[in-house]
Parts: structure tokens; sequence; C-alpha cells
């Protein structure tokens, strides 16, 4: 074989191994820009279903927003009314009175009517009663001790704390600066009952008058209990 021959053979293989190689190059980077592409495709197509999840999360806050400001109007607006139907400390007063007493069992009606019969002027007697009777503490020596108005219509009877003498050793009368209770008792078997420190005032709504009480500190052991009668 001449030198020639062999010179072109070797030319020919290194020409093979040349295209060879660039056809691997070609072959990689095809597969690389197919790979890159379709990455490519999947994170548009992720960021679109992101922006979508974070325009509906948007829309839907926005909704929520403008329905909160629907009920803080509607809010406001019964503040409003509410304020307007109780303008003053004192009316909220006898509102929570009413709720009270509705809560604790009396006729809502049976107090509709005791309101509605009370009149701006009321005519009192003028006249006013007044009893006494002992405050009984735990270790008072009475079994029972009641003052009673207009026939026994109204029975008034109350307990209270033992005064403490130096000692520390409790006595038989109530310390009068501390909170005593009073029961009015009316036919029937109603009572109402109040609590606190005197003097105490309450008013008892019965048979069609108001009877105005007023307690006071008497001599020890006692309470001085006054009362008038109004028309409501």
């Amino acid at each position: 074989m001449s030198l020639g021959m062999v010179y072109r053979k070797e030319l020919q293989k290194r020409r093979n191994r040349r295209l060879w190689g660039l056809m691997k190059i070609i072959f990689v980077c095809g597969i690389g820009g197919g790979v890159g592409y379709y990455a490519y495709e999947i994170g548009i197509s992720v960021a679109q279903e992101e922006v979508l999840l974070w325009k509906s999360r948007h829309e839907a806050q926005v909704a929520e927003n403008d329905q909160l400001k629907i009920e803080l109007g509607k809010d406001k607006a019964t503040v409003d009314q509410l304020s307007q139907l109780l303008p003053n400390e004192e009316i909220r007063s006898l509102i929570g009175v009413v709720t009270e007493k509705a809560n604790s069992g009396v006729d809502i009606a049976r107090m509709q009517t005791i309101i509605g019969g009370i009149t701006k002027d009321a005519q009192c007697s003028g006249e006013t009663d007044t009893k006494r009777f002992i405050v009984l503490t735990p270790v008072s020596t009475e079994q029972s001790s009641t003052a009673s108005y207009y026939r026994g219509l109204i029975t008034l009877a109350g307990i209270g704390s033992s005064a403490v003498n130096e000692n520390g050793s409790p006595e038989a009368w109530f310390d009068t600066t501390k909170e005593i209770t009073v029961s009015f008792m009316l036919p029937g078997g109603d009572q109402q009952d109040i609590s606190g420190t005197l003097p105490l005032y309450h008013s008892v709504i019965t048979g069609g008058s108001e009877y105005r009480f007023s307690i006071t500190a008497g001599r020890t052991s006692f309470v001085d209990a006054s009362v008038m009668q109004c028309d409501l």
C-alpha cells in the first residue's frame, strides 16, 4: 500500500471522528434545548397557576372586606338607633334593671303595667310611718324581728354581719359599716331583697300605689325604716 493511500485513510478517519463528535454535540444540544423548553413551559404554567391562585385569593379578600364594611355599616346603624333609644345613662340603667328582673322570672307584662301606670307628678301622702326592727346576725339571741306596715301589707326583716369587739369576738348586734340585706315581704309570698350599706332606699309597688322606704341606722342592733305612700 502506498504512502498516499495510508494518508487518505487516516484523513478520512479523522473526518469521521469529527463528524461523529459534531453529531453528538448537536444531539446533546437538541436534548438540552428540548428539556429547557419543556422546563420553561412548565415554569410558565406554574407561574400562571400561581397568578390565578393569588388573584382568586385577592378577589375573595376584597369580597370579604366589602362584606365586613357592609356589616360594620349595619352595626353602626344599630348603634345609632340604640343611642337614640337610650340617650342617657339613666335610661340605660333602667333597661338594665328591667332585664335583670325579667331574667329572674318577673313577668314582663306585669312590669309593663307598673311602668305604664306611673305618672310624671306622683302625689304622695306627705305622712311617713317609721318603725324599727333588729338586724339579725349569726350570734343574735332573737329568732326573728320584723316591722309591718299598712296592716301587714308590707313586712320588713333584715340580716347583717356581727360587729367585732376589741378582742376579735363577734357581738350580738350588727356592724353598721358593713353590708346588710333587707327583705320586703308581700302577701302571697312575694319577696323583694335589697343589699348594701346604710342608708338604703327602696320602692315597693303594689295595690296601685308606690311605697317609698328609707332605712337608716338606729340604736344598737336596730335600723329605723320610714315609708311614704304615693300614687302611681
